[in-house]
């Protein structure tokens, strides 16, 4: 493989080096952000040597060629074109000044969460090892574990105790917030521990009226309850920032020789007089609307709504909307302990990998449409569908993307008929077993099987009854 030429082809099907704003790459994919993105060739693109496919998202052109490849082909180009070497979050960055404000709306919310996943997902593996020792029944016992073995017993206490990062999430979520959106990430950490604060009322007891005694400060004629915003996802991310721009105001508004004392200190008072008197109760407005659409649809419209959240989940990778979910599922496993989407997005995403292998059969043996459904398959079982939607399942016909999307209803459906629940976000597929409640793995693997095979049976149907667009029987010409 001529990885200098295909660099050159590659850069001659974007418009030439005077095209390129920035370049990176990923694992399979070269990243690219276009000054013009009018002048790409996808078709030229698509029949490169190498190339598994070219779909464009949230401001980027990404080429797929896979694990390996990308790397060579990348250092090619970017010697070819005469530019240096980005990060992924470098062009991510520059991709953002492409997108309209919506999408930059709801990516900010990805990239709050993104850093955050690695710790939610050590916490949560945590507790689910902690569950094996308090579940009663297991390995046939009478009891659990932890009621037969002090060892168990002392285990179960200790992991309860480290896996302590998800009974503090608004920290990290502030932490994180503040940081995205320019302010000083020291302060959004003060905020956070403002947001938990073990002096305040628990903010559970308070909305249930539960709370046995609630105190009050009164400020300018406000009565505001001294209660603490545990779960507060929401709370947590709209005073965070407000908290950035106002710090980044008062910056520019204060003699420099006093900047060092009075920005911190005015910031962190204005802030949280801010989240007691308007972004927490209005963070508890938008989280409580957002659960009721979420809690309507997977509870109180039973099988029907996990069909519908399910099959919806890919449609809004698509439009770029779905980086609103993670707050969501955070939001979730701060008030409840459990995560119920997160077996929707397991669903959604392999059943996109079964439409691709759907398309697989379809195609002629050896072909490069074989080639390029198959490897676009392998990444949804590690919870990355875009290969398989855009390299695939949306190239010729939007069917297989459907068919993709009824197929993970139905797995919405299992996984809701047995409660399948996580203990944390972030992973999906393989890696998603780590982090389901450990006595309904079983229910996860199956769900997800279900999610890969519906799919394939869908489109061979539909292909011989109607006809796909894009699809090359095995006995006919490429």
């Amino acid at each position: 493989m001529d990885y200098q030429n295909i660099a050159k082809e590659v850069l001659l099907a974007v418009g030439g080096k005077e095209n390129i704003q920035s370049a990176a790459h990923c694992v399979t994919r070269l990243r690219l952000v276009l000054k013009d993105n009018s002048k790409y060739d996808k078709e030229t693109l698509e029949n490169i040597e190498g190339s598994k496919g070219v779909f464009f998202n949230s401001g980027q052109l990404q080429v797929i060629f896979g694990t390996g490849v990308v790397d060579q082909v990348y250092a090619a180009f970017v010697k070819q074109a005469g530019i240096e070497s980005s990060s992924v979050a470098d062009v991510k960055s520059a991709a953002q000044k492409n997108q309209g404000k919506v999408q930059e709306f709801f990516k900010a919310f990805s990239d709050i969460f993104v850093a955050l996943i690695p710790g939610i997902v050590g916490c949560a593996m945590i507790l689910g090892l902690r569950s094996l020792f308090i579940t009663e029944g297991i390995f046939g016992l009478t009891g659990s574990m932890a009621d037969n073995y002090r060892w168990a017993a002392d285990l179960a206490s200790f992991f309860n105790i480290i896996a302590t990062g998800l009974n503090f999430l608004p920290v990290f979520v502030a932490y994180s917030a503040t940081k995205r959106f320019g302010g000083n990430p020291v302060l959004g950490i003060i905020l956070g521990l403002i947001l938990v604060h073990p002096d305040l009322g628990n903010r559970f007891e308070f909305m249930q009226g539960t709370l046995d005694s609630v105190k009050y400060w009164d400020f300018f004629g406000f009565n505001i309850p001294q209660v603490a915003f545990q779960g507060g996802i929401f709370p947590a991310i709209l005073t965070s920032l407000f908290m950035a721009k106002f710090e980044l105001f008062l910056t520019k508004k204060v003699p420099q020789i006093l900047t060092f004392i009075l920005v911190p200190t005015i910031t962190i008072i204005v802030s949280a007089l801010a989240l007691f008197l308007v972004f927490g109760p209005l963070g508890d407005i938008v989280a409580a609307g957002i659960g009721a659409c979420a809690d309507f649809l997977y509870n109180k419209a039973g099988v029907f709504g996990a069909f519908a959240f399910a099959g919806l989940l890919q449609p809004l990778v698509i439009t770029g909307t779905h980086h609103m979910i993670g707050s969501i599922e955070a939001q979730l496993i701060s008030s409840t302990g459990f995560n119920y989407i997160q077996p929707l997005w397991a669903v959604s995403i392999i059943a996109q990998g079964g439409a691709a292998m759907g398309m697989f059969f379809l195609a002629k043996k050896k072909s490069k449409r074989r080639e390029v459904a198959l490897s676009s398959f392998v990444p949804t079982l590690v919870g990355v569908s875009e290969p398989a939607i855009f390299a695939v399942n949306l190239k010729d016909s939007i069917i297989p993307f459907i068919l993709g999307a009824i197929g993970a209803g139905f797995g919405g459906v299992y996984m809701k008929l047995f409660d399948v629940k996580a203990l944390g976000f972030g992973l999906t597929g393989i890696p998603g077993i780590t982090i389901v409640n450990p006595p309904q793995v079983i229910h996860y693997v199956i769900g997800c099987l279900l999610s890969f095979v519906l799919p394939i049976v869908f489109i061979l149907i539909y292909h011989k009854v109607k006809g796909i667009a894009g699809a090359e029987l095995k006995n006919a010409a490429l």
